[in-house]
């Protein structure tokens, strides 16, 4: 080795020329002076022993390189696929392959969190509830399963659940549940593209975030559709769960949200020709509220009832959203600030289905409200009928006959007329039920129930410069200008 070092040194050193036998090698030249061989004889050890020195110091550096720091995240490259786990089918159930595929993230390794759970295209029957969030390793899991749909069977109807909330009981068994952990901050989930359906339509719970069991914070649905629930989504004393691009459609109702369900954003999703409504906030125990809900980009289209229920909302805002052919588009009963800004509601439901008090008569039903702004909304197509007695006096709201339900017509029939009143269609963008009592501010002439209690008469307009004040003699309100005249 020494003399291959000496020779490459002296065939390709500063001290002679390069001669070349073949393309890219350097060779000896033919002929060196005596005195310069001498020379570069003795340099020889000393080149030799810098290279080791620089050999040794570079080894040297590497074995002295730190270890890279764990991975404190979600863990993309902990990947596994459902169909890895169809061993544990159990005659034509895959909940338990679900189950020991989520179970299979479990981790007493600290570092090693969340992962990429796919479920392939497919329909998957489900007879026993899944649990998410069982296990510290599960936090971050990304369930991925666009084309799949897990399937509520009917013996899943008549699965046995251990004791739960007074809320949940009553609403029936859930397909998938999810958990927060202990020892980790809330879940981090992500499930996206999965369609939950249900044998039994209208039975069952799709997806259950349930009281008493952790708070998965930080949980994302996207793009899911769930089909043919009691409830499609329960949430029950959990906070920061958001929802995006997801579909809730032929479920009893759509969503109900309670007991403290804070900050649940919902955004661009649809609500579909539910059987009752499509959204519900409330009710909640005691005093509690859901405070912090924000709902923008939405569609509540063709529900039987409400498209959004307010009941115990608090700090609540809807803006952008688009409300078709509802029952009644929405109702504010909750005492809590909510704001509703820059929606169009439109049309009713007709077909003889009268779920609420003002079905088909009203789009926005307030009772109990007291701290509520309305700004810039469009209201249209949405009428009802009031009558006066012929010497004047009070105007009453005049209620439509129920059914029968289902009928082909869509528009809602025409009272019968009592001799010795006056008839009158009005359109109803807002219609006041209760006692009216609070800070208000409003963007279209309310109409008043005769059995209402107003207690607030002069009402701000959002259009600044008129409001609406209360003539008691005629049980109306009506749009004022703050200018003298």
């Amino acid at each position: 080795m020494i003399d291959g070092l000496h020779q490459s040194y002296f065939a390709c050193g500063t001290g002679g020329s390069f001669h070349s036998a073949t393309e890219g090698e350097c060779a000896m030249p033919e002929k060196w002076p005596e005195a310069h061989q001498d020379g570069q004889r003795e340099a020889a050890p000393m080149l030799l022993a810098s290279c080791l020195a620089l050999i040794l110091s570079v080894a040297t550096g590497l074995a002295q390189q730190p270890e890279a720091p764990p991975q404190t995240g979600p863990q993309p490259d902990r990947a596994v696929s459902l169909a890895d786990f169809a061993d544990a089918v159990e005659d034509g159930d895959w909940a338990p392959a679900l189950q020991a595929a989520i179970d299979s993230f479990a981790s007493e390794d600290s570092t090693q969190v969340g992962g990429t759970l796919t479920i392939p295209p497919g329909v998957y029957p489900i007879s026993r509830p899944v649990t998410l969030g069982t296990a510290r390793g599960q936090w971050g899991l990304h369930i991925f399963g666009y084309g799949a749909t897990l399937l509520g069977t009917e013996a899943l109807d008549t699965y046995e659940m251990p004791e739960r909330e007074p809320e949940e009981e009553p609403l029936g068994v859930p397909i998938l549940i999810v958990h927060g952990m202990d020892g980790i901050e809330g879940g981090n989930f992500c499930i996206e593209g999965l369609t939950f359906d249900r044998e039994n339509r209208g039975s069952g719970v799709g997806v259950s975030l349930p009281m008493g069991q952790g708070v998965a914070k930080n949980t994302t649905f996207r793009s899911i559709k769930v089909i043919g629930q009691g409830v499609g989504v329960h949430i029950n004393y959990q906070w920061q769960i958001f929802f995006a691009e997801c579909m809730f459609r032929g479920n009893g109702r759509g969503m109900i949200i309670q007991n403290h369900g804070n900050n649940i954003g919902i955004t661009n999703c649809t609500f579909r020709r539910n059987n009752y409504d499509g959204l519900v906030i409330g009710r909640d125990r005691g005093q509690w509220g859901s405070n912090a809900q924000h709902i923008s980009g939405t569609i509540f289209e063709a529900n039987k009832g409400y498209g959004l229920l307010l009941l115990t909302s608090a700090q609540t805002v809807v803006t952008g959203c688009y409300f078709e052919a509802n029952g009644n588009h929405l109702g504010v009963m909750t005492p809590w600030e909510t704001t509703i800004d820059t929606n169009l509601f439109w049309g009713y439901y007709g077909h003889g289905w009268r779920r609420n008090d003002f079905s088909d008569n009203a789009c926005v039903v307030i009772r109990g409200a007291k701290r509520l702004q309305m700004r810039n909304n469009h209201y249209a197509a949405v009428s009802a009928w009031f009558r006066q007695p012929e010497d004047g006096g009070r105007w009453e709201y005049v209620p439509v006959p129920p059914g029968p339900a289902g009928v082909k017509e869509t528009a809602p029939p025409e009272p019968e007329q009592e001799a010795g009143f006056v008839y009158e269609q009005r359109p109803v963008a807002i219609m006041i039920d209760g006692t009216l009592s609070g800070d208000f501010v409003l963007d279209a002439l309310p109409i008043v129930h005769q059995d209402a209690t107003v207690v607030t008469e002069n009402i701000p307009s959002d259009r600044v410069l008129t409001y609406f004040g209360y003539n008691q003699a005629a049980n109306q309100f009506e749009e004022r200008s703050l200018l003298q005249q």
